[in-house]
């Protein structure tokens, strides 16, 4: 590192800032489970399954606009992973112990509210709804890394609970005017005696996930009955009434025990088995299988879990984990719209990205087929504007040789690559792949961002980029993320192929650093290396693992993500073998309580 002197070039005013402000990024690697046993060939619309799509953070990389990720060398790898050599036993975040006793511990859990996609489809069904009712008006989930699942990070505000009393009397309120749907949600004729307690008590079974007790009616119908306007008041009382209630926000489960670990109750494992397949609240159907002990043995509940899985609305609930996962919920419109661009392009990139999903992940294909597949669909706004052959009727399309998009899967695929943020495009998609498929993110510093983004002024991005991967100060982060990018430098911020695009004067080369090869002089090269990377599959079991649980596996899901393992590499590495894995993991019935701080 050179010393200060008046006479420095920008560059090197640059690297000094970095050196003098204690240069810390660091890889994160915390949210990635053991290995999977690896099978050979290793505004925009809301997300299927999710009615209204709300912001995430999506692939952005940290830093000022205009600047990238930039920071000093890696934080050292877990025990087990070394950068640049693949296949290495053990992958980034492992839990630190092994499954040694099946079935007898799992990571404690924290008690979860509904998100807003739980509340809108769990209203769905209790109401007879063609449609999940909109939650407009209510404060969006927090988003972590993507993902709105992480339960710990999920409040209730003054604003929720507005909101909540708010939807509640609005769908009374529509419900008490639609003799359409009232026989269906009531069960009975609101004048007929005693239409009020057997409503109370069957909807509010649904409701409440949970037989209510008789004093619980008796009270509910009681101060109905005394409270209510009239007659047709007394049902809008008890539905809001019941879906104010905590009993309704919050997926609560005792268990066993109050304390440690305990085994859920056969409600509780119906309640938590519908919301992990279906994002809802369990139906009385199954919550009568549970009651009849359809659950409790290993026949019944496997016969279940596959009945549920083969129902649609589990590929409607995890179309918003693909989503979620893979960074495409939400896309922005290019600050610069070039021509023939419109905003209505967006959601029909998405609309791409959600038929590849399905085509693979429901049909028990190797879901790892999404990075190799030389087909797509698209609609024809699409493929003229992003300069693809002519669709077929069906909307497919089929990659020539030599095409840039040849076998490369979801990695060309505009909504993935396009920018959702502004910032340094080669760090921002490196950064995306890394955090995507091997759950590695690298971080800086906004202070220290924020200086390295005034020293930057006066550069161009191909200077930076070798800057950053020239000297000892950040190579060791960008030469973890900028290869990976710099393979993408021809797809422009829409994600539409630019051939003029010189990749040399960047200075680095395509690469994978994890691979045995990391060169590649393709996407298609790229996709088919990242497939045969076990950590990917890891990367993929832990945020299945999230979006079920609700939090990140901790070293007691050991068993879990084990149990999960085998039966994704059994199923052919399917996605439906691999949530079924994780449902029928014994741990799945297991609950236990977090110890107080």
């Amino acid at each position: 590192m050179r010393k200060p002197s008046d006479s420095r070039s920008p560059v090197s005013a640059f690297v000094l800032a970095l050196a003098l402000g204690g240069c810390t990024g660091e890889v994160s690697t915390s949210d990635a489970p053991g290995p999977l046993p690896q099978a050979p060939g290793g505004t925009a619309s809301p997300a299927p399954g999710s009615p209204t799509s709300q912001p995430t953070t999506g692939s952005t990389a940290p830093g000022a606009p205009g600047t990238s990720p930039t920071g000093g060398t890696a934080a050292p790898p877990p025990t087990g992973t070394t950068p640049g050599t693949p296949g290495a036993p053990g992958t980034p975040g492992a839990p630190a112990s092994a499954c040694t006793s099946p079935g007898t511990n799992t990571g404690a859990g924290v008690l979860r509210r509904l998100s807003n996609l739980e509340y809108q489809l769990t209203l769905q069904d209790l109401f007879a709804l063609a449609e999940p009712p909109s939650v407009e008006g209510m404060p969006p989930d927090t988003d972590k890394d993507g993902f709105r699942t992480f339960a710990e990070v999920q409040t209730v505000s003054p604003q929720h609970v507005r909101a909540y009393l708010d939807k509640a009397h609005e769908l009374a309120d529509a419900l008490m005017t639609d003799t359409a749907r009232q026989q269906k949600v009531l069960g009975c004729a609101p004048t007929a005696t005693d239409c009020l307690a057997q409503f109370t008590a069957s909807f509010g079974r649904v409701a409440w996930r949970r037989a209510l007790a008789p004093e619980e009616v008796t009270a509910l119908t009681s101060r109905a009955t005394a409270d209510a306007l009239d007659e047709s008041d007394q049902f809008k009382f008890v539905i809001e009434a019941l879906l104010a209630s905590p009993n309704f926000l919050f997926r609560i489960e005792v268990g066993s025990e109050p304390e440690g670990v305990s085994t859920l109750a056969p409600e509780e494992l119906a309640s938590r088995l519908s919301f992990a397949l279906w994002g809802r609240s369990p139906s009385a159907a199954l919550l009568d299988q549970a009651a009849a002990g359809e659950l409790s043995t290993p026949e019944g509940y496997t016969k279940v879990v596959s009945t549920m899985l083969a129902d649609p609305r589990t590929q409607s609930f995890f179309g918003a984990f693909f989503r979620q996962w893979l960074g495409f919920d939400k896309l922005r419109a290019p600050n610069v719209r070039p021509t023939g661009w419109a905003d209505t392009l967006m959601p029909l990139m998405q609309e791409e990205t959600d038929s590849a999903v399905s085509e693979v992940a429901w049909s028990n294909r190797n879901v790892f087929d999404l990075l190799t597949s030389n087909t797509t669909r698209v609609s024809a706004d699409v493929a003229k504007f992003f300069g693809l052959p002519a669709p077929a009727a069906d909307g497919t399309v089929t990659f020539p040789a030599g095409h840039p998009r040849e076998n490369s899967g979801v990695l060309t695929h505009p909504a993935l690559i396009s920018m959702k943020t502004d910032g340094d495009p080669i760090a921002i998609r490196g950064n995306w792949l890394r955090k995507t498929f091997l759950c590695q993110h690298v971080t800086v510093p906004a202070d220290l961002a924020t200086l390295i983004g005034d020293r930057l002024k006066g550069l161009g991005p191909e200077q930076i980029v070798q800057a950053r991967n020239s000297e000892t100060a950040c190579k060791g982060c960008h030469a973890l993320i900028d290869p990976i990018g710099v393979g993408f430098a021809k797809f422009d911020v829409t994600g539409r192929y630019d051939e003029t695009v010189d990749i040399a004067a960047y200075g680095v080369a395509p690469g994978l650093p994890d691979a045995a090869e990391p060169a590649f002089a393709s996407v298609a090269e790229l996709s088919l290396k990242l497939r045969e990377l076990p950590a990917v599959s890891a990367c993929l079991a832990s945020k299945a693992f999230l979006y079920v649980n609700g939090h990140e596996p901790a070293a007691e899901d050991a068993c879990t993500i084990d149990a999960a393992s085998k039966a994704f590499a059994a199923g052919g590495q399917s996605f439906t073998g691999l949530v079924k894995g994780l449902v029928e993991a014994p741990e799945f019935r297991l609950r236990k309580a977090p110890v107080a701080q």
